[in-house]
């Protein structure tokens, strides 16, 4: 549930016309690029492809931004149907004639604990180091918080739907029913089930929130001709409506849902609160029909 994003290589790098590429000894380094951050986030994502035109392997051993009290290298993977992270501290291997893309669902790297989020527009400089080529410094270049990452809109047709979804002209309450019911079937297993709740409605968007194997976070849902799609997955950042309103949606509907969020969430446990507010950055929820059924991420909970 946790880390469900899965974004075409295409859409990610291609569209990034404007980005410089980078020698690094037989290293090509192409497109380092990153999202902007909503308010109040800490963790950023950042993305690149790597080419190693070598005869020999090479490997990405660190990276690190003035931006950053430090830069991770991270994988995401699918274990047991649920998204998990982890930090790769041996470095990403590189094979000689190959290309490695680090993109959202797979490898990437973690700005950990930002001087301030990213903005679009800007680029982020930072320092990455092969255990062969040795080090370059690169900028990523920064596009929007959701959607392809050189565009302000932010098409729904991406999204993760859920099964058996369409909702067609649902009620509200029928939406706050069927919500939990989707991501269920998406996400739950025998082994690790899910809880979904409280969840919000306002005009063609919602907030869940969820509980997984001692995990937990807030969802941002659209309603599009498909039905309902997982949008992106966050933590407390889906509480501020000046957040909402960057990630695309209207004054109106931002201030509604955050405010319908908090009156739903008063009263509620602390520690689930707390697990809300533990999912670290933000994760984009992109499907992609030949991609192992799951996806990846951008943040992370504890």
């Amino acid at each position: 549930m946790k880390r469900k994003i899965i974004v075409l290589a295409g859409a990610l790098f291609a569209s990034l016309a404007s980005a410089q590429d980078y020698p690094a000894g037989k290293i090509a380094i192409v497109h380092p690029a990153a999202r902007a951050m909503v308010p109040g986030a800490k963790v950023g994502g950042g993305y690149l492809a790597l080419t190693n035109t070598g005869s020999d392997a090479d490997k990405l051993i660190s990276a690190r931004s003035d931006r950053a009290s430090s830069v991770q290298l991270h994988e995401m993977r699918v274990d047991n149907g649920v998204m998990v992270m982890r930090e790769l501290k041996g470095g990403i291997e590189l094979p000689a004639g190959q290309t490695v893309e680090l993109k959202p669902g797979g490898y990437h790297l973690m700005f950990m604990d930002v001087d301030k989020p990213f903005k679009q527009g800007e680029t982020i400089k930072a320092t990455l180091t092969f255990e062969k080529a040795g080090s370059v410094d690169v900028d990523f270049a920064v596009g929007a918080a959701a959607g392809p990452l050189n565009a302000g809109g932010h098409d729904g047709h991406d999204a993760m739907t859920m099964p058996g979804m369409d909702m067609g002209d649902a009620t509200a309450q029928k939406d706050e029913q069927a919500i939990p019911a989707g991501l269920k079937t998406m996400f739950e297993t025998p082994d690790k089930p899910l809880t979904v709740m409280p969840v919000v409605v306002e005009g063609d968007w919602a907030i869940a929130g969820w509980q997984q194997d001692g995990r937990g976070g807030r969802a941002l849902l659209k309603k599009g001709h498909a039905g309902w799609s997982v949008h992106l997955c966050s933590g407390d950042s889906l509480r501020d409506a000046a957040a909402l309103e960057k990630i695309g949606l209207s004054k109106d509907v931002a201030t509604g849902l955050a405010a319908k969020l908090k009156q739903a969430e008063t009263g509620l446990d602390p520690r689930v609160l707390a697990l809300f507010a533990s999912f670290e950055g933000t994760v984009m929820m992109h499907a992609a029909a030949n991609d192992a059924g799951h996806g990846g991420h951008e943040g992370h909970a504890q």
